[in-house]
């Protein structure tokens, strides 16, 4: 085990080393200055990502989570942009981002989940941008659900329990978080952004318990309104019919799937206070193996989060930021469970895009969960 801890420090610290030259942003590859006669000058390009190894123990028994304990992968990314101008305000954009497990990628036994992937397809979306006309896109990219609603509460680690992206059968399928063949559409009107989305029939999801999910189609709108410079309002709605099916039995059923959610973002000077909650309707899963109970009929879920950064600006150290955040879910039928957690952390911001994160959450269960303890290393580029 101290090898196998050895190899991932080492392996990680390369990797940060090869990328501690660059700027804490987006590094812009190509920059587009439009000239005549030269294609490649309408082309910006930029690159950008995030290492992010990470520590978790929990108290009590953990499961199968007990590689977490030993150091895994909580979340890199690398992403590429791409805005091509076209002509007038017409711009063709794309956007790819491409999750890596690193210690699955060079098979360090005991630092990810059985069977886990080495790569995944985060988003891969393209589309036209006009500034008069708004933003067009189509592919696999965040839901309007949680670019109104999820993203305001989504800053700490341990969190997305309370909010419905994430939390339902897949969030990739079911139109809830990082969304699959998605048209989604983003206008700005004032002080309101206005969002829209139709979710197109996807292939089907197989859950590993022999019944298959399948996506007929859906849609959404969210609306994200800028009350004031540091006050911000969203609310969404998003609609999915789907099919599940157990095909040893031939039985099926279709459901209409419905989440909706609102969320406050205040960042007055040095603080950041944020909260949403949501409705589930026949969304969060009963835990049951059964095509006509395989989704309970209500649920509901909140987050909150408070914290204050504090600036230093020596020895290295950029900011230092206490919080507090909790979030709750409850099923009103169809499941009886219940979660509430609370926590406090620190995160630490340091020079050259590296960062660290420790929170202790306390959770209290319908099936006895163990409280959280979680170090995060961070370094975004």
């Amino acid at each position: 085990m101290t090898i196998k801890m050895k190899a991932l420090a080492a392996s990680v610290g390369a990797a940060v080393a090869l990328l501690s030259c660059a700027a804490q942003a987006e590094i812009t590859v190509l920059k587009q200055d439009p000239q005549a006669g030269n294609p490649l000058s309408r082309l910006n390009f930029t690159v950008g990502g995030s290492i992010r190894p990470q520590f978790q123990n929990m108290t009590g028994d953990d499961g199968k989570n007990s590689y977490k304990r030993n150091g895994f992968d909580g979340g890199t990314r690398f992403r590429f942009a791409a805005d091509y101008y076209l002509f007038d305000d017409i711009s063709w954009v794309s956007y790819y981002e491409l999750g890596v497990n690193i210690p699955a990628q060079f098979n360090w036994d005991h630092h990810y989940a059985d069977g886990a992937r080495d790569t995944s397809r985060r988003m891969l979306y393209t589309g036209l941008k006009s500034d008069t006309w708004g933003l067009l896109t189509f592919g696999q990219q965040n839901s309007v659900y949680y670019d109104v609603v999820g993203v305001k509460t989504d800053i700490w680690d341990y969190d997305m329990i309370g909010q419905a992206p994430g939390n339902g059968i897949n969030g990739d399928y079911d139109g809830s978080y990082r969304s699959r063949k998605m048209l989604k559409y983003r206008k700005t009107v004032g002080d309101a952004d206005i969002f829209a989305s139709y979710l197109f029939e996807d292939s089907e999801f197989l859950p590993g318990n022999g019944l298959r999910y399948k996506r007929k189609g859906g849609g959404s709108l969210g609306i994200d309104y800028h009350l004031t410079g540091d006050l911000a309002w969203g609310a969404a709605w998003n609609y999915t019919r789907a099919d599940m099916r157990n095909p040893d039995n031939h039985d099926s059923k279709t459901y209409d799937q419905n989440i909706v959610g609102t969320a406050l973002s205040w960042t007055p000077d040095n603080w950041t206070i944020s909260a949403g909650g949501g409705w589930y309707q026949n969304f969060m899963t009963t835990k049951k193996v059964a095509v006509n109970d395989y989704f309970a009929g209500d649920a509901w879920g909140i987050e909150y989060f408070a914290g204050y950064k504090f600036p230093v600006g020596q020895y290295a150290v950029k900011s230092i930021q206490p919080y507090f955040m909790g979030d709750r879910i409850e099923y009103v039928n169809g499941r009886n469970y219940q979660r509430i957690d609370n926590g406090v952390g620190v995160s630490v911001q340091l020079d050259y895009g590296f960062r660290v994160d420790y929170e202790h959450v306390f959770t209290s269960s319908t099936d006895d969960l163990g409280d959280m303890n979680l170090v995060r290393l961070r370094y975004d580029f």
